[in-house]
């Protein structure tokens, strides 16, 4: 693709391909990824895109795929805080092609802090744009959640609600769709602008080998020992801890990022003072370091010191501790004890109604109180067959029917495909998983689902009647683009029906 444009600083790579669509014309989301990817199945995706190294075939010799990433995407907010293996496993998806890999292996997908879904943007910045490039560009520091505010010049970011005809999983939607660049001057909220900074900092590192867990979790106990946070030498006072962070930060801000439980035994924040078996986000990361951490901070000091951390914890699991007693009736006693538990009672409730005991045994003869545990595991129960398939079978299809009739007679739906009927149901992914025992319901999606010619027809059917409401007679290829088709992509049927339909409007 000749004349590719120059990512400008902090631009997304997903607003330089649009504003690739804009500076060659293509109007067609389609045509512009068949230019730019020669593949038109690739996914406009904002924060974490794939395929980028076709994308360096119209760029110039000096970006590489690890400058692309990391000065054009939002990787680098959720890489220091994932371990190496996943890093460089991400960066290979990234390069090519991640089916959704890269959002499930960061942690993202399950993440309490969601993802920005709208277009976000700062008018004074688009202003300066403006003056600076003489065109607008998507910024990446507009879609991190938390950073809800332009840390440059201290305002709310403004939301771009698309039209519905933009709304297409393959639409790259330039920053110049913006019409109202006019926004009211909303003042940023002080904990925003804390985050928006931080964020912008971490934005500007350079390529760094991501900390271990083990590293993450000797760095923040250190933290707690270093405020007396602690309770013991293992142990961390996490009524201290929460006491001080809402000192600092606001319930409904941290209800607003989804962060607000706090106090449960299995909060985040009580996560990230234990061993760490997972990633944190970055929100989360910023919350305690900015609470914790003496001001002036900065990730490089950060990252200096945790990189003086072992970074793995010595190997003790392959290695059999045996404690020497001076009299081996204790240890006689304390395994007498407990075998007389779980035959009377079982496992599970044993280690409840003498906790201390099993705790013993675990720190000083773990070996054989795992060997004798395992004699008395219970067997799992088969379940009994608890569905009536058939009448589950007539309850479907009867809803199904309910749905087909209802939309009969409504041209502005989505195709009513298989998928569509099927995600009209309750619990529709058991539904697709057991078809094979609902003959019936199996039957009518293959009956009643809507192939592409049918759905292509209804598109025009519903263009010619808005047309005709307005007495105009308009010509095929604008038919065509008013239903979001293109004479490739028109099936067979579909042009048989439109040059009928043409013809019916001439006589």
């Amino acid at each position: 693709m000749l004349n590719f444009p120059t990512p400008y600083p902090n631009e997304l790579i997903y607003s330089t391909i649009a504003r690739a669509g804009i500076h060659h014309a293509i109007t067609s989301p389609k045509q512009l990824l068949e230019e730019v990817f020669a593949n038109r199945k690739v996914i406009a995706t904002i924060d974490l895109p794939s395929h980028l190294t076709c994308l360096l075939t119209h760029l110039s010799l000096n970006y590489t795929l690890e400058k692309i990433v990391y000065e054009h995407t939002l990787f680098p907010i959720h890489a220091l805080f994932s371990p190496e293996n996943t890093r460089l496993k991400c960066l290979h998806w990234m390069g090519s092609q991640s089916k959704g890999s890269i959002h499930l292996a960061l942690g993202i997908a399950a993440s309490k802090v969601k993802q920005i879904t709208t277009h976000r943007y700062c008018h004074h910045c688009l202003e300066e744009q403006y003056h600076q490039y003489g065109e607008f560009f998507w910024s990446r520091l507009w879609y991190i959640q938390g950073a809800n505010c332009c840390s440059k010049h201290k305002v709310k970011l403004s939301e771009f609600l698309q039209p519905a005809h933009l709304n297409g999983r393959h639409q790259f939607i330039p920053a110049s769709f913006i019409l109202d660049r006019k926004q009211p001057h909303n003042p940023a909220h002080q904990l925003d602008l804390i985050i928006s900074k931080r964020i912008d900092e971490l934005l500007k590192l350079p390529l760094i080998k991501s900390p271990t867990f083990h590293q993450w979790s000797q760095f923040y106990q250190r933290i707690a020992k270093q405020l007396g946070f602690n309770k013991g030498s293992k142990h961390i006072d996490h009524s201290k801890v929460y006491s001080t962070i809402v000192k600092i930060w606001d319930l409904n801000w941290l209800h607003q990022h989804h962060l607000d439980e706090l106090k449960s035994e299995t909060s985040w924040l009580k996560a990230i003072f234990r061993k760490h078996r997972k990633s944190f986000s970055y929100l989360e990361h910023i919350i305690v370091l900015e609470t914790f951490h003496p001001k002036g901070w900065t990730w490089k000091s950060i990252l200096s010191e945790i990189q003086q951390l072992p970074s793995d914890s010595p190997n003790t699991s392959m290695q059999v501790q045996v404690t020497e007693y001076k009299d081996i009736s204790i240890l006689i006693e304390k395994r007498n004890a407990w075998t007389s538990l779980i035959q009377k009672y079982g496992i599970k409730p044993s280690r409840i109604k003498n906790a201390a005991l099993y705790a013993w045994l675990y720190r000083n003869d773990k070996t054989w109180l795992l060997n004798k545990n395992r004699k008395f595991h219970t067997l799992p129960i088969p379940s009994r067959k608890k569905i009536n398939w058939s009448l589950r079978d007539w309850q479907l299809v009867k809803q199904l029917f309910k749905t087909f009739y209802k939309s009969e007679d409504h041209l502005n739906l989505p195709r009513q495909s298989r998928n569509w009927y099927l995600r009209q149901l309750p619990q529709h992914s058991t539904v697709e998983k057991n078809l094979y025992q609902l003959p019936l319901t199996h039957k009518f999606l293959n009956t009643f689902s809507e192939d592409i010619s049918s759905y292509q027809i209804r598109r025009i059917t519903r263009t010619i009647i808005r047309f005709k409401k307005m007495n105009q007679h308009p010509a095929n290829w604008q038919l065509l683009r008013h239903s979001g088709l293109s004479e490739e992509r028109l099936t067979d049927e579909a042009l048989k029906f439109l040059n009928q339909m043409k013809r019916m409007n001439h006589d």
